[in-house]
């Protein structure tokens, strides 16, 4: 499931925050009601829930002795809560996950490949002019983007 587009919201003081009517129906067209979201890089990142099932699978059989991958699989993992769109479409984000990644009040949700993300409109716009600072000029991204044939 690709999901595409970039959506600004506002996170109720409840901590509920709407999903993209578009990511919605692509979520409900496959049979998946609930996602999965976790905390990385400074924001949220939502999975749909068979996505989340497979990370899952995958991480499972990941070495247990890797201190670092310890570390990481606690906060991945740990980090991670199930949600279902109420009604109007929204999805409760709990505290510690909204103190995490700053989300207080605007927010950008934004498509990726496999999931999508929850940003803090602050952070989002740090990140892209971080991006656009020094990502263009960087030439082992130029390669790598250059490879996928883009």
């Amino acid at each position: 499931m690709i999901f595409r587009g970039r959506f600004e919201y506002t996170i109720d003081p409840k901590g509920r925050v709407n999903i993209p009517a578009r990511f919605r129906e692509q979520l409900q067209e496959s049979g998946q009601e609930s996602l999965v979201v976790t905390n990385y890089q400074g924001c949220l990142y939502a999975y749909p829930s068979d996505d989340w099932a497979r990370i899952e699978e995958k991480l499972s059989k990941v070495s247990s002795v890797d201190r670092k991958l310890n570390t990481f699989l606690r906060f991945f993992i740990g980090g991670g809560v199930e949600v279902v769109p109420d009604k109007q479409g929204r999805i409760l984000v709990p505290p510690s996950l909204r103190s995490y990644a700053g989300l207080d009040k605007d927010v950008v949700i934004t498509g990726m490949p496999n999931r999508f993300e929850i940003w803090s409109l602050t952070k989002w716009q740090e990140e892209i002019g971080r991006f656009e600072k020094e990502g263009f000029e960087d030439p082992e991204l130029a390669r790598e983007i250059n490879s996928l044939g883009i």
